[in-house]
């Protein structure tokens, strides 16, 4: 059997606790602390003790993940993530997620708030609504003129 490849880097590279947790899963990012390998369950303790809404965000990032977007904070945009095609760098993200639980109540003051503000930039806003079954539906809105 081959040896996996191991890569030394000079310079830190900053990964979200998202990404790092999903390229674990996927095998190809190894964590240590104490140079002692953490299993997945310790990394998902960990990110569950220092994010409240991981078990709400994680499911819907490692799903955009999946299916090829590169997936980006938009804490600037006041949502969760920012979805890109391509890159950043090539792209602008064309949507911006905001991840809420099917039983949040949610200010008509906010939902248009948040719709202003990815207007304003130019991006779709998704509303990816999570249920206790872990499934989850996405509602897209688009600014619309009268």
């Amino acid at each position: 059997m081959r040896k996996p490849k191991t890569t030394e880097i000079d310079e830190p590279i900053e990964l979200s606790l998202l990404e790092v947790l999903y390229l674990a899963e996927a095998g190809i990012l190894e964590v240590y602390r104490s140079n002692r390998k953490l299993e997945i369950n310790e990394l998902v303790d960990f990110a569950r003790s220092v994010m409240p809404a991981f078990d709400n965000l994680y499911p819907i990032y490692k799903e955009l993940r999946s299916r090829g977007f590169i997936v980006r904070s938009a804490l600037k945009y006041g949502a969760d993530f920012a979805i890109y095609r391509m890159r950043p760098g090539l792209e602008h993200a064309p949507f911006i997620v905001k991840v809420i639980n099917f039983d949040d109540v949610v200010d008509p003051g906010d939902l248009v708030g948040w719709g202003r503000v990815a207007h304003s930039v130019r991006k779709y806003l998704l509303l990816a609504v999570t249920y206790p079954n872990n499934e989850w539906k996405y509602i897209m809105f688009k600014w619309l003129r009268p």
